[in-house]
């Protein structure tokens, strides 16, 4: 796994949480699938870590670009997952690769909320302190 960038401690603690989450969920969906299948999707996941990286370096002097950044790992993840869980679907295994899907999608809105609390703290902080130095 590559050294992914994050904005600050709380963002890194969730989003570890959340892959972590996201990893355990697919292990368990790809236990019939065949020896490689989740060794296929951590492959794809590493993907999104170097894009979430590269995009890190391209705004990390915009701080207006930081509200997409802080999303980018769950949502690109959220999608991967789905796209890949509905892969893995048969007749025999429909309704339990649509409950994974579920899964995914609560989890997935659950970070959102708390990455969204992060940026809100973050921007009072700046604001708080362009008071103070004016």
């Amino acid at each position: 796994m590559l050294d992914n960038k994050y904005l600050n401690q709380k963002h890194r603690a969730l989003i570890e949480e959340y892959i972590n989450y996201v990893k355990k969920l697919i292990y368990f969906a790809t236990e019939d699938a065949g020896d490689k299948k989740f060794k296929d999707f951590t492959d794809i996941l590493d993907t999104v870590f170097a894009y979430s990286n590269n995009f890190y370096s391209s705004i990390k002097e915009r701080t207006n670009m930081k509200e997409e950044f802080i999303f980018l790992i769950p949502n690109m993840t959220f999608y991967l997952s789905v796209g890949f869980l509905t892969g893995l679907k048969h007749r025999q295994n429909s309704d339990e690769m649509q409950k994974f899907v579920e899964r995914m999608a609560t989890k997935t809105e659950n970070i959102t909320g708390e990455l969204a609390d992060i940026l809100i703290d973050n921007n009072a902080t700046i604001e708080i302190l362009q008071e103070l130095n004016n």
